[in-house]
């Protein structure tokens, strides 16, 4: 940690010189720190979205969500127990952009020509275009896996599997949500009631916006924000482009920049564990899940299911293996015809504990690393 005067107020504070953007505690104020010269350039273009949750709003959006999915709502408080709900104002550089995407390739007929069997007559070439807006976020953390559910929050309407950190600010920011009384609503000229998305209510950067969050540094520059947005669109755009051909042969993007902005987004994290009342809890061991919240309008980003389908193969694999030695016992004390049921309980548990074993890992492992977050004296 280094002592720097403020550029805007002069206040001496102590930063962490690492950092791309340095933060003053005390007028807010966002600046750049030349090593070679000393120079400080103040940043302008830096946003908030004000956080509008708190620990308690989490907890019961939670507790809504969770008596949706559970098929007694009535014990859904006493079975799932939040074990740490933490929230942060997470930098992101926001990428306004367009990208224009020509595309070529081969698609197959459906009913071949008998009457023309020449070389690569079952394939018809096709080409197309196809142009999308987006505003890109991209984190400014060096470490993109502090914090569980970072990684992949882009969820595409579209049949695509995704594997970049970035997403698409406005359709990501607006999905999952469990009250849709949450959220700022404004009257446009008609007077008709619309919402304002969470770019809309962005205000310039001040920590009293936070109210109370954790504001974490900016430490990626925005040359290197540009590359990764450049590279996972680019990306994007080829899965979309592998939907409407069998075989892409050629894939061109172009992407015009209208401009970056850093904006400090609110996002919860939570984690709970499943601890059921009946049967079930001599079958289930507790696990810790995840949760990502909008803290915004309080939608439900990310989560991780309690039981999911390996959960439920296992305890099928448990219960017929017990089902099978009782009838193992009734066959043996009573009447031979138990032991054609055991024999099927056997087959199905062995069939039940295979697919358990091919299905892998029910759900990732929380990624989280140290978090340092800039605190203000204000």
């Amino acid at each position: 940690m280094h002592e720097v005067s403020c550029p805007a107020c002069n206040a001496p504070t102590h930063y962490d010189l690492r950092d791309y953007l340095l933060l003053c505690p005390f007028c807010s104020a966002s600046f750049h720190l030349d090593f070679e010269t000393g120079r400080k350039d103040l940043y302008s273009d830096h946003f908030i979205v004000p956080n509008s949750c708190d620990q308690r709003q989490i907890k019961s959006i939670f507790i809504e969500w969770i008596r949706r999915l559970h098929h007694n709502p009535e014990l859904a408080a006493k079975e799932y127990l939040i074990t740490e709900i933490a929230g942060y104002s997470i930098p992101f550089w926001i990428i306004s952009l367009e990208a224009h995407t020509q595309w070529k390739g081969l698609v197959k007929r459906e009913s071949a020509n008998m009457f023309d069997q020449g070389a690569g007559s079952s394939y018809l070439s096709e080409t197309g275009m196809y142009r999308r807006n987006y505003r890109w976020a991209i984190s400014s953390r060096r470490n993109i896996a502090e914090n569980w559910g970072m990684l992949n929050l882009h969820e595409p309407k579209e049949p695509l599997e995704v594997d970049w950190d970035g997403f698409p600010l406005d359709s990501t920011l607006s999905r999952g949500r469990i009250d849709e009384n949450l959220g700022v609503k404004v009257r446009n000229e008609q007077g008709v009631e619309e919402e304002r998305t969470a770019y809309d209510v962005r205000e310039v950067f001040d920590f009293k916006f936070s109210n109370s969050l954790p504001i974490l540094a900016i430490q990626v520059p925005e040359d290197e924000a540009l590359r990764r947005a450049r590279h996972q669109i680019e990306r994007y755009h080829v899965g979309l482009s592998k939907l409407h051909c069998d075989i892409l042969v050629d894939n061109r993007t172009e992407l015009e920049v209208a401009g970056i902005q850093l904006i400090h987004l609110p996002f919860w994290f939570a984690r709970y564990i499943y601890q059921p009342r009946g049967l079930l809890r001599n079958f289930q061991k507790p696990k810790e899940k995840n949760l990502i919240f909008d803290g915004y309008a309080g939608g439900i980003l990310k989560a991780e299911m309690a039981i999911v389908q390996r959960d439920k193969l296992w305890i099928n694999t448990m219960v017929c293996l017990l089902a099978a030695s009782g009838c193992v016992v009734m066959g043996v004390t009573f009447h031979g015809s138990f032991m054609l049921v055991a024999v099927f309980c056997l087959a199905v548990a062995l069939i039940s504990g295979s697919m358990a074993l091919k299905s892998g890992k029910g759900g990732a492992s929380p990624l989280k690393g140290d978090v340092q977050p800039v605190t203000s004296s204000s």
